[in-house]
């Protein structure tokens, strides 16, 4: 059988999980970014804000409309509600159906393709299709594909220019109780063996290197490095990031 060729392209956005998204637009704009509306969800749960980089990946900062609500969305973040921050990361396929029979020939559950969308706040329609992978933890990401334009998705352009000169994701940090196997796994899922980077467990697709540290269990991204080319690095105060571990340099 010919193996299938993955058509993941990188990494698309990463979510934060705020209780006050208006809050969260304000302390993310004294950080020094430039914080971009970004609509309710076709599920009627959440609604978000962006800030987009200019390497085409983006933070989703995203709220539960009504706190008291018990429903949950398809991605189960209802269960981070409590605690918040970095909760979530989400990699972009050219051809989702393609990628998602890979993955289950490589042995992955997969759920979906699904469909999805937001309404922005001009009140045009963005649509497109995401994947999940069933998974003891919290370890792998899910996909997506983009029905309609991704720059209405993704704005760019002066959006993606932030004060603090932040212009991308560089590193991505998850706790797996197998680091090593956890690498292995995420390699096997973005389509690229040679993605491991040497005997670290790691691995590096596109720009973004995402790394793996021992935890007794897999609880989503730990931190997210961004670059801004200044060469010094500096973490942002957690308040501020509404408990989303973010490095700067």
């Amino acid at each position: 059988m010919r193996e299938r060729r993955a058509v993941i392209s990188g990494l698309d956005h990463l979510i934060i999980l705020a209780n006050d998204l208006d809050q969260a637009t304000r302390d993310y704009g004294r950080l020094g970014f430039k914080v971009t509306p970004g609509g309710e969800h076709a599920d009627g749960l959440t609604r978000n804000v962006l800030v987009t980089f200019r390497d085409g990946s983006y933070l989703e900062i995203v709220a539960f409309l009504d706190p008291g609500d018990p429903r949950d969305n398809v991605w189960g973040w209802r269960r981070f509600a409590a605690t918040g921050g970095l909760i979530d990361h989400c990699l972009a396929s050219d051809d989702l159906a393609s990628d998602v029979q890979r993955m289950r020939e490589a042995g992955f559950r997969v759920e979906g393709p699904d469909d999805g969308g937001r309404r922005l706040p001009d009140g045009e329609e963005i649509r497109w299709r995401s994947a999940r992978i069933r998974q003891d933890g919290w370890l792998l990401p899910f996909l997506i594909e983009d029905l309609t334009p991704r720059a209405s998705r993704v704005p760019a352009g002066k959006a993606a220019d932030h004060s603090n000169g932040a212009t991308g994701v560089s590193t991505l940090e998850i706790p797996a109780p197998d680091p090593r196997e956890a690498a292995r796994s995420y390699a096997r899922l973005v389509g690229n063996q040679t993605a491991l980077e040497g005997s670290e467990p790691a691995v590096r697709f596109g720009r973004c290197k995402v790394s793996f540290a021992g935890s007794p269990v897999a609880a989503g991204p730990a931190a997210v490095g961004l670059l801004t080319g200044t060469g010094r690095t500096r973490e942002l105060d957690a308040d501020l990031t509404h408990g989303a571990r973010i490095r700067l340099g």
